[in-house]
């Protein structure tokens, strides 16, 4: 069932860790040095990639956390961790046995960010490609941790035997050898049945990880500019450590199984998003509690379908194809052939969008300008289309003899990269702005 959420924004705990990290930085020259690289290389703030911060342990610091809506918690493995609730915002630590601030960034390589940034091998906890690796260099007023998270949230350095590290390779070979069809039921039944073996493998937490790995590996190859992005930060050793959600198209006919996959990896339904009647279109959000995947999956919807509950309701056929339908029968589903339509990361908007454009990548004017959140598209990469699909949406009458020509000599948007900033701990989207960006992207304008 879904939870519908609105978020709010958090200013004030936002601004604490703000001037937390402000003053942190000022301290620490090898911080500002990598947030100055971070931003003019790849548009990247430094304060996105910030996993938790851990803090001498006094009754104030405490109170302070209490004063800006932290809460304390415990970890699976009974660690105390304050984070702010419905916020998008790094946790904080508390602990008696340091007196200087520990910052923790998460990327996705410890030896890739240690070999771009030229840190000794020393300082390391935790098996490399086990659930939480970290190192941990001494700063002039502090100490920085590079950590990895990898179907894990707590803070205990992982253990991994050469059994189990044969496994997880072979699991990321089938991954991302899966087998994509054409047909929206075949390539949810073959995943499902993929997934649930992997899942009694490798556990349900560590699936999602590899999974969406493969995925954005899947998309990169199909996108340019992601591809160009990817390797500025790849450079920098951080990955896609940035990332904000991985957004896949299914057409109505396929969205409830897609759903049901989903759940079946432990994500939980956030809000739903209904674009209003003119657009045609509507979305499911879901969260994973462990991992940081966020799933934006967009579907065809009638007006009348508002309240549908996407988990148990099947969406029947419709007469006509909204902006999602039409690019899921020009390229096929998300899950399958196509791939994801777009994956977004949070930028410096402004360092992120000069970066694409000076490197010949245009970026589409922001669909959303507000002050807790700026979004935009890149202008779309262009893929082929079979001349058997547009035969088909011709003969059914979805498209016209004109837009079936231009299809088939020039192809049709497929995918683009999406830069966002968010300010305020704000976790949610922009229903409005999402509106425009979809019709605006529709393949038949």
């Amino acid at each position: 069932m879904t939870k519908q959420t609105e978020w709010l924004r958090s200013p004030d705990a936002a601004e604490f860790l703000l001037n937390l990290y402000k003053s942190f930085a000022a301290s620490n020259p090898l911080i500002t040095i990598m947030a100055d690289r971070l931003r003019q290389v790849a548009g990247v703030a430094m304060i996105h990639l910030i996993d938790h911060w851990v803090l001498p342990a006094t009754d104030e610091t405490a109170a302070k956390l209490i004063q800006y809506g932290f809460e304390v918690s415990l970890t699976i493995d009974g660690d105390e961790v304050w984070a702010r609730a419905g916020a998008r915002l790094p946790r904080v630590r508390l602990s008696a046995e340091i007196n200087l601030i520990r910052i923790a960034v998460c990327v996705e390589s410890i030896d890739e960010f240690a070999g771009a940034w030229g840190l000794p091998p020393v300082g390391r906890r935790g098996d490399t490609e086990s659930g939480y690796e970290e190192a941990r260099y001494p700063l002039a007023e502090g100490e920085l941790a590079v950590i990895v998270r990898l179907g894990y949230n707590g803070f205990r350095p992982g253990e991994l035997k050469a059994s189990s590290l044969r496994s997880l390779r072979n699991v990321r070979r089938r991954l991302r050898s899966r087998p994509r069809y054409s047909d929206a039921a075949e390539n949810i039944r073959e995943a499902k049945l993929l997934l649930t073996d992997v899942v009694g493998e490798i556990g349900e937490e560590r699936t999602v990880d590899e999974l969406f790995a493969a995925e954005r590996e899947y998309y990169v190859a199909r996108n340019a500019a992601a591809r160009h992005q990817f390797l500025l930060q790849q450079e920098l050793g951080i990955g896609w450590a940035n990332q904000d959600h991985h957004t896949f198209r299914s057409s109505r006919e396929g969205f409830r199984d897609l759903v049901d996959l989903w759940t079946l990896l432990g994500f939980e339904a956030r809000e739903r998003y209904y674009a209003g009647e003119e657009a045609g279109w509507g979305a499911q959000i879901l969260e994973h509690s462990v991992s940081r995947v966020v799933l934006f999956c967009d579907v065809d919807i009638a007006p009348e379908e508002l309240d549908i509950d996407f988990s148990i309701v099947d969406l029947p056929p419709r007469q006509s194809l909204g902006t999602i339908g039409i690019w899921c029968a020009l390229h096929g589903d998300s899950i399958g052939l196509a791939g994801m339509h777009h994956l977004e990361c949070e930028y410096d908007f402004e360092a992120a969008c000069s970066s694409l454009k000076a490197a010949g990548f245009d970026v589409m004017p922001p669909f959303t300008d507000l002050p807790m959140l700026k979004q935009a598209f890149t202008v779309g990469e262009v893929w082929p289309v079979s001349r058997e699909r547009i035969e088909a949406l011709r003969t059914d009458g979805f498209i016209s003899s004109e837009q079936a020509a231009r299809f088939a000599e020039h192809g049709a948007v497929g995918s683009h990269l999406e830069i966002l900033q968010r300010w305020e701990g704000f976790k949610g989207f922009n229903k409005t702005g999402v509106s425009a960006i979809i019709r605006a992207t529709d393949a038949r304008s």
